[in-house]
This record gives C-alpha cells, structure tokens and sequence, in this order.
C-alpha cells in the first residue's frame, strides 16, 4: 500500500518541498542582511545581491554532493550557505570586506567559506573555462562528480557559447551549466535564438525554465544531475524571468511569493509553518552578528 499522503507528489515528498522553501526563505534573509551590513559602509569588495535568484540557486544545488562544485556568477556567499557552510563562517567573511572590520581577525573554531566553490574570476569566459576544466578533470579521473556553473544571461556572447558548449557536448563533460534570469522579464533585442535552443544545436540538451519556479527547477535539476552522474554528459538550463501584473504594472514573480502559494495551495504545511520558517536562522544571525562583534572588539 502506498504511504504517499493526499497532495503529496510522490517525485518531490512534502519534506523536500519544504526544505526548498526552508532554503529559500534562508538566502533572503542572509542576502537582506549583507545588504544592511554593507549599507553605507565603504568596503574593499562588495558582495552581489542574490534577491529574486533563490529559486534558481536552490533548485538546482540543494542535491549536490561532496564533491561537486561551483561556479558562481557573482560575488557572493549565497552557494555556501546551501552546501551547509555556518552562518557565522559567511558573515565573518562579509565582515571582513569592509573598511570597519580589523583585517585578519577570525572567529575562533569556524572554518572558512571555500564549500565546494571554484575561486571567482573577474572574466565570465576564464570562469566558463575553469568550470568547464574541472568537469574534464572529473571525467578524465571517472569521478561521479558533476559542476554547476552559474552564469547571468546576457554576460557571455552567442560566440563563446558555442565554443563552450560544443566542448562539453564532445566529451561529454559532467557540467550544468545554469543561466540566470536578468530580472526584469524584457526580452533584449541582441537576445536572438533563445540560450536553450542554441545549446540544443550544439548537441546539449537545452531546458527553459520559469526561473521563479522552484518546484519546477528542481525537477529539472534532479533529471539533469542523473544524467550527468550516469555519465549522459552536459546540460543547460536557462531560467527565464516571466512578468506577472502586479500594482498596475509587470513585474517579474518573486520565487519566494510563488513556493508560498504553492505549498499552500497542496496542502504542504500550514500558514503558520510558513510563517515561523524564518525564526530559527532568524536566531543563527543574531547569535552570529554578537559573536562577531565580540571577536572584533577584543
């Protein structure tokens, strides 16, 4: 007999689609954070925002596992956070990027920041061919590990995408590469043939994605990662920012509003589990932000 509840989808059980939502609402409140951290401070290196990304991001790295990595497109701590890195760790690390933080002081008894993550490079053509690097290195070695390249739309040129995509369509590289929405939901007149169906002609399967829907992208993730770990090579995945009519007038959806109403809508949880999802991290900030604090005033 099955044990699949009512509403309950038995491909993503209600305790997964929770802790996507758990994720989710974890890389808003860190990034909301950052941002009051860094607001009118001058600092050597400002992290990039990651607002209205988290269901791109969480989709497709919640399942990662060691071993794998990351390439980012921005700078940023939001994929360590979901490779399980403690919060402390992250903003210590913020906190050191600004002009008020005494250079080299650390938290005692943390570990750095490093979770699974290629170095950032200023230029997105080198970060493309260290990710790229790392999947060959992981296929020459017969490594069951896979790299998930992150990559902001409109950044790398039709060119160079090709270049890219036609190596990791020849050797059958373990990599998925993931285009982020520009967020504003306009398509740009030098967008031409959409990212997934130029990499379709270079022989990598190519998937649009509402890049909003986090139950969506996860699926889409999840049929992704088995085929790379089964040795089927590439994929992209292009999250597209979709408009929605809000206030009277078009705004791209926010993924945290639409997992809300979603969970909602099958029943998942209950609107006071929602509303309490935040409490606990909500706690971790806190008790982060003081121990900081205190390292830095000693």
């Amino acid at each position: 007999m099955s044990e699949t509840k009512p509403f309950e989808n038995p491909l993503i059980p209600n305790k997964k689609l929770r802790e996507l939502y758990l994720a989710m609402i974890e890389m808003r409140m860190l990034d909301e954070h950052i941002a009051e951290m860094q607001r009118g401070v001058k600092a050597r290196r400002r992290l990039d925002s990651t607002w209205g990304e988290e269901a791109c991001r969480v989709s497709t790295a919640i399942a990662l596992e060691p071993g794998d990595l990351v390439s980012d497109a921005r700078v940023g701590v939001a994929m360590e956070l979901v490779a399980g890195a403690k919060v402390c760790s992250l903003l210590q690390h913020v906190a050191k990027l600004s002009s008020t933080a005494k250079a080299g002081r650390t938290v005692a008894g943390e570990e750095g920041v490093s979770v699974g993550q290629l170095p950032w490079i200023e230029g997105v053509g080198d970060r493309l061919r260290m990710a790229v690097g790392a999947a060959l290195s992981f296929k020459t070695l017969k490594r069951a590990n896979t790299v998930v390249a992150y990559v902001r739309k409109g950044d790398v040129s039709n060119a160079l995408w090709r270049r890219v995509l036609s190596l990791a369509s020849g050797f059958e590289l373990p990599i998925i590469f993931v285009v982020l929405p520009d967020g504003s939901g306009k398509k740009k007149k030098r967008d031409g043939v959409p990212l997934s169906a130029l990499a379709r002609s270079c022989g990598v399967p190519g998937i649009a994605v509402d890049g909003s829907d986090a139950v969506a992208l996860y699926r889409v993730a999840q049929e992704s990662l088995g085929r790379l770990r089964g040795g089927g090579g590439a994929v992209l995945v292009e999250c597209v920012a979709y408009r929605t009519k809000g206030k009277g007038r078009e705004v791209v959806a926010d993924p945290l509003l639409q997992m809300r109403e979603f969970l909602l809508g099958r029943k998942v949880c209950t609107e006071a589990w929602l509303n309490r999802a935040g409490e606990s991290f909500d706690r971790q900030i806190a008790a982060a932000t003081s121990k900081i604090e205190t390292g830095q005033k000693a």
